[in-house]
């Protein structure tokens, strides 16, 4: 590394560290010597990230984000398989066994995820049974960067957080992978070819015959999964690169109970195809333009029947597609100041159809306030239209960096309503000295709602207004040596705007929430969650790893005048994280603590002679399920031979076994007294799986 250092300074030029293992190689100022006060040593730094670029010497991002390298995702617990197991060990992030995490109390929707700057809706296996695992296979995965708050503001369409998944790539040969365990078999490659100027990236998965992720008490019957991406990126002149993306998920699921009382049978599509040119006329101009095509279908039957209590079916699809085009551009004026501009525009068409026959019993409609006839069919074909101007500039003026930044979105929806807003946003940072960072951002973000997310439920007409957030956060971090670092910050945001959602009062975990007595529309007038993070990583040898992040937060819903808890709210949370390697052998455990997350109480009042039992509900969300405890283990061996490598291992998820409550069913009783029940459920039992890798081909 002090190698590096000193044949940066003899360019001009200085290696910064941004912690986590990240060097950025900028332009030194005029003003100072350019070179590391505190040169790491080689032996304490086990990995360097270097992100390179023929047109610019200065990072084109901004804001403060947790970020996770390839190597990472192939030693995290559950990451071999889903390379979005990783990220939950950053802080802020509410989390189960789901592969979708909640930011720092947002809604689920309020999360955008990319993967090489294409915008993706909801990219996961079994949406409508917690969102179990992602689209991305780790060897597709360069980087992942999670933003939770002071995003920049070409990152649009979303308004809590930011997950960026860069693509996998190598700066020369090939590496093939051929993979199998009890959950999916899996093959990818990813290279760049010798006498072309050519790099290509291929992953796809299948699931295994029997796919062991259930909660407990239930059935998960002849699910199926699988997915597909490529890409490949041409250089077709010094100046010009053009590559060609997709990505196909399809699932396929029936889940059930019993399939005598309650079942579903759920099949969803996703495709994705897009054209992204990189244009770099220039050394300080560089342009990314895209245009991406999404085509999304979702189609769900599920029928109930518990005499008494409910009898019914439903059956539900939303087809919608989107147009996206876009163009990011980014100037580097002098060595201090950077420009970033850009547009984006879309069109989306929607076909929503629900159909939903039932009739409750008299006691429990009463119970939960429903109609005996809980009939409904609509039908919903909205159009819109959207634009989107953005722009930003960051000047550094020796310790100081500020980056000020507004965009403009306006969304037609046709026939219905115009809709806009303007999201003005600060960014901070101050280098008190090498080693220690002070950093802060405020801003503005505004969220408009898809046609795809329009509420069949609601017999929706016209769209809600777009939702509104404003965020306030200030931190600290100090890189104690080059093998240790922790930062500390405090945050704050306050919803004005959002919009109403359905929800299960007792039973998250339903597996056809819109058939169940217990589901109520909410609309709340406002929200707020805040909070203090805290997190730390430290190389404690050349081996061993520990990382760690303690969050205190709190996330409440405005309804009637009343702060009211969110589902996911917690208290309390820690993660910690330790990794081991030794030659070709690998063991890393993530252990994972959190606050139970609030429910509502409910009371089950015996049957009388003259009266039947019945529920009393508490108040929302106003008592707590007990702690969450989960334990991820994985332990790996490589074995190397002459044409490749073997890598084979064993990963145990909730290794303790523990039963983590979360929802309170109700069914039928035996007594014939009292013919209705509510007992808790459980999160996910115990979970190991087996596998190997074999990788091979040629580096040079």
């Amino acid at each position: 590394m002090s190698r590096a250092v000193e044949a940066l300074a003899a360019h001009k030029l200085l290696l910064r560290s941004e912690g986590q293992r990240r060097y950025l190689v900028t332009r030194a100022p005029a003003a100072r010597s350019p070179t590391l006060p505190v040169a790491p040593n080689p032996s304490e730094l086990d990995e360097v990230a270097v992100f390179g670029s023929r047109y610019t010497f200065i990072d084109t991002r901004s804001g403060e984000s947790a970020s996770f390298t390839h190597s990472d995702l192939e030693q995290a617990p559950g990451a071999q398989q889903d390379a979005m197991r990783a990220v939950r060990t950053a802080p802020g992030l509410a989390t189960n066994l789901s592969s979708r995490p909640y930011i720092r109390g947002a809604f689920l929707d309020d999360v955008l995820v990319r993967f090489d700057g294409i915008s993706l809706i909801d990219p996961f296996h079994f949406k409508d049974f917690q969102s179990l695992i992602s689209a991305f296979d780790p060897a597709a995965v360069e980087r992942i960067d999670v933003y939770t708050g002071g995003f920049p503001v070409s990152y649009g369409t979303r308004s809590a957080g930011v997950i960026d998944i860069a693509p996998r790539s190598m700066q020369s040969g090939y590496e093939h992978r051929i993979g199998a365990s009890l959950l999916s078999y899996d093959v990818s490659s990813v290279g760049r070819a010798d006498t072309w100027p050519i790099e290509w990236l291929f992953t796809a998965r299948h699931n295994a015959h029997t796919i062991a992720l259930q909660p407990r008490n239930a059935d998960v019957g002849e699910p199926s999964y699988a997915d597909a991406l490529g890409r490949v990126r041409w250089q077709a002149s010094p100046v010009l690169a053009l590559t060609l993306g997709w990505l196909l998920l399809d699932d396929r699921v029936r889940l059930s109970n019993d399939p005598s009382i309650e079942q579903a049978d759920v099949h969803d599509r996703d495709v994705y195809t897009w054209l992204a040119a990189d244009w770099a006329p220039a050394g300080a101009l560089h342009s990314r333009t895209s245009i991406a095509l999404s085509n999304i279908e979702r189609s769900r039957f599920g029928s109930v029947a518990l005499p008494g209590v409910a009898a019914g079916w439903l059956n539900a699809r939303r087809d919608f597609s989107i147009v996206e085009l876009r163009s990011d551009w980014t100037y580097l004026q002098s060595a201090a100041l950077l420009w970033n501009f850009g547009a984006a525009g879309t069109l989306e068409n929607a076909d929503l159809g629900f159909s939903r026959q039932e009739r409750f019993g008299a006691a429990v409609a009463a119970d939960f306030g429903r109609p005996l006839d809980n009939a409904l069919n609509t039908r919903q074909a909205p159009r819109s239209s959207t634009q989107a101007l953005f722009a930003s500039g960051r000047r550094r003026w020796r310790e100081l960096e500020v980056e000020v930044g507004a965009r403009l979105d306006r969304q037609d929806y046709r026939g219905s309503s115009v809709h806009a807003q303007v999201s003005p946003r600060v960014n901070l940072r101050f280098d008190a000295t090498p080693d220690w960072h002070l950093y802060g951002f405020w801003g503005q973000f505004t969220q408009a709602q898809r046609v795809g997310e329009w509420r069949s439920e609601d017999n929706q007409s016209t769209p809600d207004p777009a939702s509104h957030a404003v965020d306030l956060a200030a931190g600290v971090a100090h890189e104690i040596s080059p093998a240790a670092h922790w930062r500390l910050e405090a945050y704050r945001n306050r919803w004005s705007t959002v919009k109403p959602f359905f929800a299960n009062t007792l039973n998250s975990l339903s597996l056809i929430p819109e058939l169940a007595p217990d589901r109520v529309r909410l609309a709340p007038e406002g929200g707020e969650t805040s909070g203090v993070e805290l997190s730390v990583h430290r190389s404690l040898s050349g081996n061993f790893e520990i990382s760690g992040a303690y969050a205190l937060s709190r996330t409440t819903n405005d309804v009637q005048g009343h702060d009211v808890l969110r589902s996911w709210d917690q208290t309390h949370a820690v993660n910690v994280d330790l990794a081991w390697r030794h030659a070709g052998t690998s063991a890393s455990l993530v252990v994972g603590w959190h606050t139970g997350w609030p429910r509502t109480p409910v009371v089950l009042t015996q049957a009388s002679p003259t009266v039947p039992a019945y529920f009393t509900l508490g108040e929302r969300n106003s008592a707590r399920w007990g702690s969450y405890f989960t334990a991820d283990l994985r332990v790996a061996q490589t074995l190397s031979f002459s044409s490749g490598e073997l890598d084979l291992w064993v990963e145990g998820t909730n290794i303790t076994n523990r039963s983590n409550q979360c929802c309170s069913a109700y069914a039928l009783a035996e007594e014939t007294t009292n013919p209705l029940r509510a007992s808790p459920t459980s999160w996910f039992s115990r979970l190991i799986n087996v596998g190997f890798t074999w990788r091979f081909g040629s580096t040079r």
